[in-house]
């Protein structure tokens, strides 16, 4: 890796460090800097904004959180269970890792209100299509699980997939994001961990989808 690269790669950590510390509002272009000891003008020539940052950084939060989804995918995959049970399990599974990384939840949180729906910040086509394509990937993986319990009878499919992957996930994720935003405020307002609230989200998901289980099925999943 060159000088050059190296350099870009503090910039992103101090960011990110900064970022999840502190939150997307509170951080400037030159903490960054101070963070990555390097000056002001030197840090615009990597990023020229701190929208363009704060995509990378994203990119570099979702990367991890996209290998575990995979891994989790493959691994229930490989136990060869009921589709129901493969997506009681994928999605507890992604809710318990998401609890210890509230700040991924916070930061694009943050991200969404601060610079999404800003006409004046476009990507190019092809940035864009790439950021998407990471965000879809959630999508990709839960759709593969309802079509194998649609398969094997375990979970029925009200409407098109198309419209209730999107669902399932725009769903869990806005409340995953509150969550983390709230964490503090929820117990005392309701008396219960936040992320509770989600996993008895799922619990309904479920139930809304799954089919008349048959005499020998479990009613809960032993894999959780």
């Amino acid at each position: 890796m060159g000088t050059r690269e190296q350099t870009r790669e503090l910039v992103l950590e101090a960011a990110e460090s900064l970022f999840l510390a502190k939150g997307l509002l509170d951080v400037s272009m030159e903490d960054i800097a101070a963070k990555a000891s390097c000056t002001r003008r030197n840090l615009y020539r990597y990023f020229d904004t701190k929208e363009a940052l704060s995509i990378e950084v994203l990119r570099k939060l979702l990367s991890p959180w996209n290998q575990f989804q995979l891994q989790t995918f493959e691994q229930l995959r490989s136990l060869n269970v009921s589709g129901r049970e493969e997506l009681v399990s994928f999605l507890k599974t992604l809710a318990k890792y998401l609890e210890t990384h509230k700040p991924l939840l916070r930061f694009t949180a943050e991200f969404d209100f601060v610079f999404r729906e800003r006409s004046s910040f476009q990507l190019d086509t092809s940035s864009e299509e790439s950021l998407f394509a990471e965000f879809l990937f959630t999508e990709k993986l839960i759709t593969q699980i309802i079509e194998r319990g649609e398969g094997d009878g375990s979970l029925r499919v009200p409407s098109s997939l198309a419209i209730l992957v999107p669902t399932i996930t725009t769903v869990l994720w806005s409340l995953g994001q509150r969550v983390a935003l709230r964490e503090t405020l929820i117990p005392r307002e309701f008396g219960v961990n936040g992320m509770e609230l989600v996993q008895t989200q799922i619990d309904l998901l479920v139930l809304a989808l799954e089919t008349k289980k048959g005499p020998g099925e479990k009613k809960e999943n032993e894999y959780v």
